[in-house]
Order: C-alpha cells, then sequence, then structure tokens
C-alpha cells in the first residue's frame, strides 16, 4: 500500500525555493497587465460644485406650506430638475457636447454621469439651511470643470425661472377655480332667492309670525263675530219699533218710556189712562175730572183704533213724515250697512286666518325642499371662502418669487480643475494587480508541488517508512 508523505511546515520553503519561477512569471504577468490597463484605460476626471439653499428674505410666517419640505424631498427635486431635459439640453448647447451624436444621446450620456448628494450639516453661523453636491465626471479637466460649473449656473436660472412660472400658473389656476366658484355661488344665489321669492310667506323662518298672525286675526275675528251679533239685535229692535208705529196697535206700543213707538192718538190714550189712574186714587167715580178724564180717554182710544184701521199706505204715508219714524228707519239702513261690513271683514278675516294657517301647514315641506338649495349653496360658499384664502396663499408666494424674497439656491463654491484622474485608480489598480498576481503564483505552485511524486530530502523517506542508509548534504557551487 502506497503510503502518502506528511507535509512538514518547513516544506513551504522548499516548495518556494522549487517552484520560484511558478510563482514569479504569474506575478510578473499580473503587474505587466495592471500597468497596461492604467496606460491604456480612458481617463476619467471628477469634480463637483456645491448648491445651497440660502435663507428667505421674508419671514417664515409668510411662506406656505407647499413650500416647506423634507431634505429628501429637496434632494429629489434637485435631481428631477438637474437632470431634467430643460437644464440638460442648455448644457450641452452651450458646451457643445454632441460631438456628432444627436441631441438626446448627448442629454442622455451627460445625464448618466452627474451625481447629486446632500452634504452634512454645519455648525457656521451664514451657512445656507441646505448644500447640496453636484458632481460630474468628464474626460478632459477643464472640460469636466466647465460643464460642471455650467451645470449648476443653469441649475439656478431654471430654479428660479421654474418656482416663479409655478407659483404665477398656480396662482391663475386658483383664480380660474375661484371665479367658477364665485360664478356657481352666485348662481345658487339666485336660485335660493326664486325659492324664496316663489315660498314668500311660508318661509321657515316666518314660522313665528305667521302663528302670532294666526292668534291676531282670530282674537279680531271674535271682535267683529261679537260686533255683528250686537248690531244684529240693534237692528231686531229696530224693525220691531217700526213695525209697531206701522201697525199703529195701542196694545203694542203702550210700552213705559217708549211713546215714540205708537201714534200720536196712542200716545195721548196712554197719557189719559195714566191721569185717569192718577184721578181715581184721588176722587171717585163721580167726579168731574174722572167723568172728564174717562170722556176723553174713549175718544183718543176711538180715534187710535180709527187710526190703527186705517190702511197700510195712508199710515205709511203719514209715518214718512213724522221725524221719530224717518230716524228709525235711518238707523235700521245704517245697522244693516253695519252688519254687512263687519260680515265682509268677518270673511276676509276667516280667509286671512286660513292663509296662515295653511303657511304654518306648509313650513316643514318648504323647509324640506329648500334645504337642498341651501346646503349646496353653504358647501359652495365654504368652498368659495376655502379658495378665495388659497389663492390669497398663491398670490402673496407669486410676490415672494417675483421679488426673489423666497428660498432659493445658489452656488457655494464652484467647482475646481481636477489635477488627478477619477478613473482608472492608479494605486488600487495596481494593488488588484499584484494580488491577483501572487495568488495565481501560489495556487499554481503549491499544484505543481501536490503533482509532483518525487523525493527531495530524507524526511520525505523516513515518512513512508523506508530505512535511509545515508544522507548526501547538499554542494554548494565553489
Amino acid at each position: 500500500m502506497e503510503n502518502t508523505p506528511a507535509f512538514h511546515p518547513l516544506d513551504y520553503i522548499s516548495v518556494v525555493r522549487r517552484r520560484m519561477w511558478w510563482l514569479i512569471v504569474p506575478l510578473v504577468l499580473a503587474v505587466a497587465v495592471g500597468a497596461a490597463l492604467i496606460t491604456w484605460l480612458p481617463r476619467q476626471y471628477n469634480t463637483s460644485a456645491t448648491l445651497g439653499m440660502s435663507l428667505p428674505a421674508v419671514t417664515s410666517q409668510l411662506l406656505t406650506e407647499a413650500q416647506k419640505v423634507t431634505p429628501e424631498e429637496r434632494l429629489r427635486n434637485i435631481n428631477q430638475l438637474l437632470t431634467s431635459d430643460a437644464v440638460l439640453q442648455r448644457v450641452v448647447t452651450e458646451e457643445g457636447l454632441a460631438n456628432g451624436a444627436t441631441a438626446a444621446e448627448a442629454v442622455q450620456r451627460l445625464r448618466q454621469r452627474i451625481v447629486t448628494l446632500p452634504v452634512q450639516e454645519t455648525s457656521l453661523p451664514n451657512a445656507p439651511v441646505e448644500r447640496f453636491n453636484v458632481g460630474y465626471t468628464g474626460d478632459e479637466p477643464a472640460l469636466t470643470q466647465r460643464v460642471t460649473n455650467r451645470l449648476v449656473d443653469v441649475f439656478v436660472q431654471e430654479s428660479s425661472r421654474k418656482r416663479a412660472v409655478r407659483a404665477e400658473e398656480t396662482a391663475m389656476f386658483i383664480n380660474m377655480q375661484v371665479e367658477a366658484s364665485q360664478q356657481r355661488l352666485a348662481d345658487l344665489e339666485e336660485k335660493l332667492r326664486r325659492a324664496k321669492e316663489s315660498y314668500m310667506g311660508a318661509l321657515p323662518e316666518q314660522t313665528d309670525a305667521n302663528v302670532a298672525m294666526v292668534t291676531g286675526l282670530q282674537q279680531q275675528l271674535e271682535t267683529t263675530t261679537n260686533a255683528i251679533r250686537g248690531e244684529q239685535d240693534r237692528l231686531s229692535n229696530l224693525e220691531r219699533q217700526i213695525e209697531s208705529m206701522q201697525g199703529g196697535s195701542v196694545g203694542d206700543v203702550a210700552l213705559p218710556g217708549v211713546p215714540a213707538m205708537s201714534s200720536p192718538a196712542a200716545v195721548r190714550a196712554i197719557a189719559l189712562e195714566r191721569e185717569l189712574s192718577a184721578a181715581r186714587g184721588s176722587y171717585t167715580e163721580s167726579h168731574p175730572d174722572v167723568v172728564r178724564l174717562r170722556e176723553e180717554l174713549a175718544a183718543a182710544k176711538a180715534a187710535a183704533t180709527a187710526e190703527a184701521n186705517r190702511p197700510a199706505e195712508d199710515r205709511v204715508a203719514s209715518l214718512r213724515v213724522d221725524p221719530m219714524y224717518r230716524g228709525l228707519t235711518n238707523d235700521r239702513e245704517q245697522a244693516r250697512l253695519r252688519i254687512r261690513e263687519l260680515q265682509r271683514s268677518e270673511s276676509q278675516v276667516r280667509a286671512q286666518i286660513g292663509i296662515y294657517r295653511a303657511r304654518v301647514e306648509s313650513s316643514p315641506r318648504v323647509e324640506q325642499q329648500l334645504s337642498t338649495v341651501q346646503r349646496e349653496y353653504e358647501l359652495e360658499k365654504q368652498q368659495y371662502a376655502a379658495l378665495s384664502q388659497r389663492l390669497r396663499s398663491a398670490e402673496m408666494t407669486d410676490s415672494i418669487e417675483r421679488n426673489q424674497g423666497g428660498e432659493r439656491f445658489a452656488v457655494i463654491t464652484r467647482a475646481p480643475l481636477p489635477t488627478t484622474p477619477s478613473s482608472p485608480n492608479t494605486e488600487r489598480l495596481m494593488l488588484v494587480s499584484v494580488l491577483l498576481g501572487l495568488c495565481l503564483g501560489g495556487a499554481l505552485a503549491l499544484g505543481r508541488e501536490y503533482l509532483d511524486r518525487s523525493i527531495h530530502d530524507a524526511r520525505a523517506l523516513r515518512d513512508i517508512q523506508v530505512p535511509v542508509l545515508g544522507e548526501i548534504p547538499r554542494i554548494a557551487n565553489a
């Protein structure tokens, strides 16, 4: 059975001595390749300029919330504007970077070589709020410096212009929204006005007034009804008096204290009866005064009876010249006129009560119909107020941007002229080449030694348990 000799740590030195060229040749080749790469790889130069967000010239209370962004959002906005076609096309045109390529290809190549990074905060008293480094990688030092400086200059100009244009367009857009909202508000006001005019008197806010009017009209109706009743009673009395005078009946008109109800003959008969009653209380039936009064009373009754038996036309004709009769007829006509007037007033009051009651009853329905229009009007009014506030803020922002009073970018440090190329990195490339050469040479030397089956010293023989008879030392060359 074949035994594999053990590998002693001292054998590494022997391996290095025997396999030196296996180690040196790959190392030399790797160094040569690294030197060739350093010689033939194109030189790339990198430089950077520092941008700063300057402090606003106005008080911070005047800046809107839209102007206050986080550093991350600021960096994203800077990258978007810095790599936008508007900025890059100006740089390509002004610096002549096309070199036979199309404008789109030149812009894309320039975009790939731009890097933007935030700068750590500083404690300097006059330092900007935020700072950013704009880096660019080019083939020539001078061109790289010019492109970087041109890039930050164009960016500052475009940033100021874009902020001003955005503020102006925002103000114009919000102004259009305000005008549209104002027109909708005017239309809703007109619609609400027409609706209220169509329901005037039955509006919800007029309910209490309508209820009060119903109460007052009911009191007025009661007063008018009582007045009609009184006038009707008075008219009935007047008609009875007139009928009694027209009838001429003594029995009907012989009422104490009301002589105007009878004819003159009947009145005289009543007076004679009173005198006769008084005389009988003082005298006997045979007394001359009693006899005379009895005869006169009989004559007066006969005259009254004759008066009552006269035709009605004759009695009326005679009564027409009687002042009492004319007064009674005039009072009757006035009573009738007052009754008719009161009845018309009563009808009007009843009609008004019906109208106001109908208004009170229809008030909930009117309120429900007006609530939709009122709600739309209130919502549009709130939206108009909010848009007006936003318009004032936008106009203030526009004024600040026009006067350069807000936050704006400025070039803090311009790009210096790069003296050493950023690519390729000579030291790093040579170090990597040497390490690769050493690793490759070591791997080849160890592999060659592992595949070599020859015996080089007595220790290898003892390891495989072969007796050694003698050992000849290494003979150095004289």
